[in-house]
């Protein structure tokens, strides 16, 4: 038996079945942490929202203040001290029964004994899994927190937290932890679109001995090499990357490309965008209003260089169990090529999914709100449509979403409310607060308080993957560090020690 801690007491709003407080009698005791206690139906377990010290003695600030203005402290004429005690206020999450976790229905008495959950009931009430990934611990618990692929991933994940409060640390300990996954235990392909070349590192071969190397296992595609195969367009797909195609021009462009594909079948070979532009020119069968937008939509997509008469690389290629595949975009600019980098390659790999010719995969989507934006025209959100289609559909088929973010008002509601798992790492910005707990089903206010306090390294999960919130300390990764988490002091040593090296060779030469 776990030892006791404190005892349930009377206030005015509680015990509830939403509220109970209770005096620490015995050690200590930290915001954040589970308690459990006997239950009319079994046992209830509670998460301590907040600790208050308090002592009868310094109760009213008049009295105090008059007591020690003659330069007298209270503690050196009274028994202080004995005064002084804890109260946790708690919120009820849930009650184990016959094996089953129940709501709270009906309140703890007053009287009732408190202690610190145990890890064998926390492990089953946050729904933790021995074969799960493992990518922190629960606090002042020493628990480690094991959360199982599925309910993790497969109802989709969203990562959110300011700049710098570990967003890609943590998407990497469960990169990390997904390349290490034996095949017994089921192993997925996971794809990251990262606009910033966050996670290159992976791809590096490791010299430092201590970190581990996952570059055999990882694929790194530069967006300055990718070609998209214009045979392997659909209407469908292109209509997605032009969102402003009407239905007549989507009739006419679907006629084309078939005549274009049937005539490649015969043996003349692939075609690229100059050739369907060439086919829409010369087509008499278009009307000239509907045929001088088409082609002005298609120049704009060709002058975006990412366009060929094959695909390089190939969706077979990326997508492999237990592979990581990486498509680094930092090399562009433009936001418009990279929202169409992102909106064909889901639309491929999501409609060769419900194909079954390729395994279930997780994508990973950085800077979500770009490609994903909540205010935005069709025009300007290229990439929306396809991801809000998997968000909604993809846990069908093994297409799994995992969208990061640090300005989560900015993140379309509909995609976001579609990710049944959110893990919140350390976010001040009130408009974000705000936004967060209303898409965020089980955060109430309490735990929304409580995000503004965590440091980077911790944070908090609610949702699918544990069922109540869970705040953790994510654990340590064992890959390289990314080039963007070294230090400022760091970066600018290393560029005046490049410079420096760089001049010897050169007056070596001289």
């Amino acid at each position: 038996m776990t030892d006791e801690i404190g005892t349930v007491i009377s206030t005015l709003d509680g015990p509830s079945p939403s509220n109970a407080d209770f005096v620490i009698n015995n050690g200590k005791l930290h915001r954040g942490q589970f308690v459990e206690m006997d239950y009319s139906e079994g046992t209830l377990i509670a998460l301590v929202n907040d600790v208050i010290k308090t002592n009868r003695y310094f109760e009213r600030a008049d009295s105090v203040k008059e007591f020690e203005s003659n330069g007298s402290a209270m503690s050196e004429q009274f028994p202080t001290a004995e005064w002084e005690y804890l109260i946790a206020k708690t919120k009820p999450l849930g009650v184990f029964s016959k094996g089953f976790v129940k709501r709270v229905t009906f309140p703890p008495s007053p009287g009732t004994r408190v202690r610190l959950a145990s890890k064998e009931n926390l492990q089953k009430f946050l729904n933790f899994d021995e074969k799960g990934l493992l990518i922190g611990e629960v606090d002042h618990h020493n628990l480690p927190v094991k959360l199982s692929l599925s309910s993790l991933l497969k109802k989709h994940l969203a990562i959110l937290a300011l700049s710098g409060g570990g967003k890609s640390y943590l998407v990497s300990v469960i990169l990390e932890e997904l390349l290490d996954r034996p095949k017994e235990n089921g192993r997925i392909a996971t794809i990251v679109l990262d606009p910033h070349g966050e996670y290159g590192n992976f791809a590096l071969p490791c010299k430092d001995p201590s970190k581990k190397d996952y570059s055999s296992k990882t694929k790194l595609v530069k967006a300055a090499n990718i070609r998209i195969g214009v045979p392997k367009l659909s209407v469908g797909v292109i209509s997605g990357i032009v969102p402003g195609l009407t239905a007549p021009q989507k009739r006419d462009l679907g006629r084309i490309l078939s005549q274009l594909k049937t005539q490649m079948k015969e043996g003349l070979g692939p075609f690229d965008l100059n050739d369907l532009k060439d086919a829409v020119f010369r087509d008499e069968a278009i009307k000239e209003n509907s045929k001088g937008p088409l082609l002005g939509w298609l120049m704009s997509l060709h002058d975006l260089h990412i366009f060929g008469k094959t695909d390089n690389p190939s969706i077979p290629d990326l997508i492999k169990p237990g592979q990581l595949t990486i498509i680094d975009m930092s090399d562009t600019i433009n936001l418009k090529k990279k929202q169409v980098i992102v909106s064909y390659f889901a639309q491929r790999i999501f409609s060769d999914r419900r194909k079954k010719k390729i395994p279930p995969f997780l994508m990973v989507l950085e800077e979500a709100h770009q490609f994903v934006p909540e205010r935005a025209k069709a025009e300007t959100a290229i990439s929306r449509s396809i991801i809000r289609t998997i968000a909604r559909e993809g846990r069908k088929f093994g297409a799994s979403l995992c969208l990061v973010s640090q300005r989560p008002v900015q993140l379309d509601t509909t995609a976001l409310s579609q990710c049944n798992t959110h893990i919140i790492l350390r976010i001040t910005n009130p408009y974000d607060l705000k936004h967060i707990g209303e898409s965020s089903e089980g955060l109430d206010s309490k735990s929304v308080d409580m995000i503004t306090s965590l440091r980077v390294g911790e944070a908090l999960t609610v949702g699918e993957a544990t069922h109540f919130p869970l705040f953790f300390k994510v654990r340590e990764r064992k890959s390289a560090e990314s080039k963007h988490e070294i230090s400022l002091e760091k970066a600018a040593f290393d560029f005046e020690q490049e410079n420096e090296e760089r001049d010897s060779e050169t007056a070596e030469l001289l």
